[in-house]
């Protein structure tokens, strides 16, 4: 009787934990095909917008509000641009998009890795993260495997993008 209800339990849990992976893997996912980039453009936006626009305008607490008014109206702008040049230029927006997806990765992979650090360091004592991926004692070789393996997580995120670019 016991044993049945602590299988069942540890099932429940398994099924749960597969579950949460999964939608943690899809959100990440969709994360890497368009987040990125569009924290990049709203975090430059507001750097340069804000010494050289905002402070200069408005005073006080109203000038977080025209700072993401900036950000937000950089990433309508870029989106627009976007879809503009996805739909003239589509051998263009193949290209720029694999870029788009690539530096969207190399930004994404090593800071995910330094979140889980502390998870890696549980089950690996001796593992520390300095920000680089080191993949081998030869620094030509690691890098290589590094941008390879970076290429091969760029593939599906570059296709799901175009995908939903195609879609609009």
């Amino acid at each position: 009787m016991l044993i049945g209800l602590f299988i069942g339990i540890c099932l429940t849990i398994a099924v749960l934990f597969i579950k949460l992976y999964k939608n943690i893997s899809l959100f990440s996912f969709k994360t890497l095909a368009f987040g990125i980039d569009f924290f990049v453009i709203i975090f430059y936006s507001i750097y340069f917008f804000h010494p050289n626009v905002t402070v200069k305008l408005v005073d006080g607490k109203m000038q977080y509000l025209l700072d993401a008014g900036a950000g937000i109206l950089a990433i309508i702008i870029y989106g627009l641009l976007i879809l503009f040049i996805n739909d003239t230029f589509p051998m263009v927006s193949n290209a720029l998009n694999l870029f788009i997806a690539f530096v969207g990765v190399s930004i994404a992979v090593p800071f995910a890795i330094g979140l889980l650090s502390p998870v890696i360091q549980i089950f690996i004592h001796g593992f520390t993260f300095n920000g680089d991926i080191i993949l081998s004692q030869n620094h030509m070789l690691s890098l290589f495997f590094k941008y390879m393996i970076f290429g091969l997580i760029t593939l599906p995120i570059w296709r799901y993008r175009m995908n939903k670019l195609e879609e609009f």
